[in-house]
């Protein structure tokens, strides 16, 4: 009994040893992500400096347009089913997801940015999606007018986040603090 579970523990062991090998976190630490060292690249240091500020600001950015794709896909799914995205996403934003992916299906060698069409979605139609489906969403949301303010305020910063653009620490607070609250409210 002993020499087996001994044996088990060193197959497992052997098992997440090749995972973390190939880059999966599996012993509770994050992974190392990959990186370019713009330091060597030659790249100007205010350049690098600049970039090093806003890098945590696009990945609150990152995780949070993400997780608000989650937040939509899961309930939406569990509400209306596998046919959500067709019966319940406005005409205007299926039409130019559609367009979008017609532009990157011309790039043919480059990565597609995802495989669910909601990953297509501009930041701002996220908001309009949960509200043209309120009444799956408003057991999560003071009102309509909340996510409405709170993601017209978050796109601006966003926009100039994401076009290499520089914030000054007063925007980046009021981006902490649209998150902290987002995060409370959804849980």
């Amino acid at each position: 009994m002993l020499k087996q579970f001994v044996f088990n523990a060193m197959l497992a062991e052997n098992s997440l040893s090749q995972l973390s090998e190939h880059g999966i976190s599996v012993r509770g630490g994050m992974a190392t992500p990959p990186t370019i060292n713009v330091e060597e690249a030659g790249f100007s240091p205010r350049v690098v400096y600049e970039a090093t500020q806003m890098a945590s600001v696009f990945m609150a950015f990152f995780c949070l347009e993400n997780s608000v794709r989650e937040l939509i896909t899961e309930r939406l799914l569990s509400r209306l089913g596998t046919e959500w995205w067709s019966s319940s996403v406005p005409q205007k934003i299926k039409f130019a997801v559609e367009k979008l992916k017609e532009k990157e299906s011309d790039t043919r060698y480059h990565t597609p940015r995802s495989a669910a069409m909601i990953g297509y979605t501009m930041f701002g139609n996220l908001a309009q999606i949960i509200i043209a489906n309120w009444e799956n969403f408003s057991d999560l949301f003071p009102d309509q007018s909340w996510i409405m303010s709170r993601f017209n305020d978050l796109e601006m910063s966003r926009n100039i986040i994401m076009h290499t653009g520089t914030l000054p620490q007063l925007e980046i607070d009021r981006i902490e603090s649209i998150v902290r609250d987002w995060i409370r409210q959804v849980g």
